[in-house]
């Protein structure tokens, strides 16, 4: 019999995240959110109530995506109070995805469908893979760090914690990309970048 998992978060990325669950034989067993959002049918409150229930299952999924400055605190946030609880938080690797000889995933890490990892990579705590992500060989995706769908990340690069790598974006071979950093939808690095950069597309007027 598969594990009782519970998710944190009851919206559209939180169905991604059910999807997975289900596909690896788990049960999504509860939903704990301020909104029951896509999961009325087993919404049993927020985190007061997971608190409560926490013994009830075997782990709980961070079910809260994060696109922005604000989403990751947020997702920190809760992250941290998973750890306070002593809730287990089991990585969640698609089936449909890759993963090289080699590969590391950490507790709390989530691999979307058809993500490709390739060999010795490393992708740490409660990071976050999406759909198509390809990362390369010897590559280490820190904490909490996300990969958004269709991203690359070159062999041997280095991405912070609590970055975000946009949709589409591209991290080249042997690039540092620092903590707390924003590299926007299609972007492309082509030189390390330091703690706390932004990088946005440019965006061109048409008259």
């Amino acid at each position: 019999m598969g594990r009782k998992i519970a998710l944190i978060g009851g919206g559209g990325f939180a169905k991604e995240v059910a999807e997975v669950v289900r596909m690896n034989g788990d049960e999504v067993a509860a939903c704990y959110s301020a909104d029951a959002g896509h999961f009325a049918a087993v919404h049993k409150g927020y985190l007061d109530e997971l608190k409560r229930d926490k013994a009830q299952y075997d782990g709980v999924a961070l079910a809260v995506g994060a696109y922005d400055r604000r989403s990751l605190k947020r997702r920190f946030a809760l992250i941290d109070w998973l750890h306070a609880q002593g809730i287990p938080a089991p990585a969640l690797v698609s089936s449909t995805a890759v993963l090289a000889d080699g590969v590391t995933v950490e507790d709390g890490v989530f691999i979307g469908h058809g993500v490709c990892v390739g060999v010795d990579a490393t992708i740490r705590a409660f990071a976050m893979v999406n759909m198509g992500a390809i990362i390369g060989h010897d590559a280490n995706i820190s904490e909490r760090a996300v990969i958004a769908p269709g991203a690359f990340v070159g062999g041997g690069s280095s991405i912070g914690s609590d970055t975000i790598i946009g949709p589409l974006a591209k991290v080249l071979q042997g690039i540092n990309i620092g903590d707390d950093v924003m590299l926007g939808i299609g972007c492309l690095a082509l030189r390390s970048l330091g703690e706390g950069s932004t990088v946005w597309p440019r965006l061109d007027r048409t008259t």
